[in-house]
């Protein structure tokens, strides 16, 4: 370790006052985790290989991965170039592995028995749409959460005039938020919940907040972290902050966070602590699931009346 007052003259050589303070640093923490010299560390920041050894040594000690890779980065422009080429791909390949999940099942052997009509007769602003998919990510969802749904969206009311409007607001993992008419609900069945002791005003409030959201992204850290946090797993060092918890001024959202939100903006629970069927301990509504929903004393089934539909 550098002591207090020690000046490091070898550096004297660099301009850059932030160059300056990089070094020092490197030297301080790959001197802390190697045991060499002051003078070996100096000799080897005089050369840009030298420094990016600094920084391969200093990131045993610091474990700061992104910022010794930046910093190797600029020593190398090739590296740059790699990384860059390196997430490109891994942008494809998860966009390719979204839209593989999102595709039917072949051979489901169940076909698609909801009708639209009877869904229009009964649906009113705010009411919350419970789907059983037979897609590849609804069986997978299903088969994480142990449940008969896999998909939960929002009853907006007409956005468009026509005899089939948009009328239903759902976070899909493939396109993001956004609006389908009910005859584009592709669902084996459907349930109907309406969130109990909400008034018009309310009911409207809920609406044009997630209509609000249509354009935003599909949140797939927050399922990926979500998931892990189902199975068990234990969570990954490079996850983002607990599904537990909803920021504030989300951009992204999956089919169970868009409507947690919108309850949360009117100050309607969809489960007491007590009733949460993914993780009894949390504290607010960030890691729903379409089993919560269905099991909420705050949503009662308007369709069907008796049994799944």
């Amino acid at each position: 370790m550098i002591a207090d007052g020690q000046s490091i003259p070898a550096i004297a050589f660099v301009s850059n006052p932030i160059t300056v303070a990089t070094i020092a640093i490197l030297v301080d923490i790959a001197g802390a985790s190697t045991g060499c010299t002051i003078g070996c560390m100096t000799t080897l920041a005089r050369f840009p290989f030298g420094r990016i050894l600094l920084h391969l040594l200093a990131m045993r000690g610091d474990g700061r991965l992104r910022f010794h890779v930046t910093g190797i980065s600029r020593k190398l422009p090739w590296v740059t170039e790699a990384l860059t080429l390196c997430t490109r791909l891994r942008t494809r390949l998860i966009g390719g592995l979204v839209l593989y999940i999102a595709q039917p099942i072949r051979n489901h052997g169940l076909a698609t028995i909801v009708d639209p009509q009877a869904l229009a007769a009964i649906l009113d602003r705010g009411d919350v749409l419970l789907t059983e998919g037979n897609t590849r990510v609804a069986a997978l969802v299903k088969r994480v959460t142990r449940s008969t749904w896999s998909h939960v969206s929002m009853y907006v009311g007409p956005l468009e005039e026509g005899p089939d409007p948009r009328c239903i607001v759902e976070a899909d993992i493939a396109a993001g938020v956004r609006s389908i008419r009910l005859s584009e609900l592709n669902a084996v069945h459907v349930r109907v919940l309406r969130p109990t002791g909400l008034n018009d005003m309310r009911r409207r409030q809920l609406a044009d907040w997630v209509v609000s959201r249509i354009g935003s992204g599909y949140d797939l850290a927050h399922a990926w972290a979500l998931g892990r946090s189902l199975l068990r797993l234990p969570a990954s060092t490079r996850a983002r902050s607990s599904p537990d918890r909803i920021p504030d001024g989300a951009k992204r959202f999956i089919c169970c966070s868009l409507l947690a939100h919108a309850f949360a903006l009117v100050e309607y629970p969809i489960l007491p602590l007590q009733t949460r069927v993914s993780r009894p301990t949390v504290v607010d509504d960030g890691n729903l699931t379409p089993a919560d929903f269905e099991v909420a004393s705050a949503l009662e089934v308007v369709y069907p009346i008796d049994g799944i539909s």
